[in-house]
């Protein structure tokens, strides 16, 4: 299991993807949350993937004051993150597993998200 942050959200959408063996609530549906991940272990950003529940989501933007536009079924940022925004979204711990990597991008399942 490893630790990670949010520090930036290129995009979000429904998975689409079959055949990944999700370990948490394998039956309720996840969204991929594609942008910056910090991982606490190394402490270094990296370009990610990241699938998660929609509850979870909720639990990671909550409060944030983000703007999230659909676009062609994918939620994008209204505008870029604003600092303050980056250090509390930051701020979310989230416990997750490492899937593998599709190409050179990493991919995680959250598990437990705290604050």
């Amino acid at each position: 299991m490893a630790e990670i942050h949010i520090t930036d959200i290129e995009y979000i959408e429904i998975n689409s993807q079959s055949g990944l063996d999700f370990k948490y609530k394998p039956e309720i549906p996840k969204l991929k949350v594609v942008g910056t991940l910090l991982l606490s272990e190394s402490e270094e950003e990296e370009s990610g993937v990241l699938f998660l529940t929609q509850k979870q989501l909720n639990q990671v933007l909550a409060g944030k004051d983000i703007d999230l536009k659909l676009q062609d079924d994918r939620w994008l940022l209204g505008k870029p993150l604003t600092k303050e925004q980056v250090k509390k979204v930051g701020l979310v711990d989230v416990d997750a597993e490492y899937m593998g990597t599709a190409g050179d991008i990493k991919c995680f399942e959250a598990v437990k998200i705290s604050e």
